[in-house]
């Protein structure tokens, strides 16, 4: 059963060069890794410039690998300059209600879509 990770960060940076900052801190290779997480279907990113905030949404295939993903994260992205306040929670899905509404939760994991290609 495919479980949902969703972190949060505050963010130190200033309104001015927002933009800027997450783009270096979060840079294309940073990016590419995520393909690379074992049993990740997907990840979205997100930030608020306003509150100066960033977060995660990851669905997994396996809580496992959530958890220890999460575990990592959590150790990795705090101890970068101006990233403070980072939280991990791990979500069980409701599969029945999400593929009713359409939710994206039968998709393969990101290692079997890079194998076809």
């Amino acid at each position: 059963m495919s479980v949902l990770l969703f972190m949060k960060m505050d963010l130190g940076v200033e309104k001015d060069n927002f933009d800027e900052v997450i783009e270096n801190a979060f840079d294309e290779s940073g990016v590419k890794r995520m393909l690379g997480l074992p049993t990740l279907q997907w990840k979205i990113w997100g930030t608020d410039p306003v509150k100066r905030e960033g977060c995660g949404c990851y669905l997994f295939a396996d809580r496992k690998a959530a958890e220890v993903y999460a575990a990592q994260a959590v150790s990795m992205l705090g101890s970068r300059e101006g990233v403070t306040n980072v939280t991990a929670q791990i979500w069980t899905i409701s599969e029945e209600q999400t593929r009713i509404t359409k939710g994206p939760i039968d998709l393969p994991m990101i290692s079997e879509l890079q194998a076809s290609v």
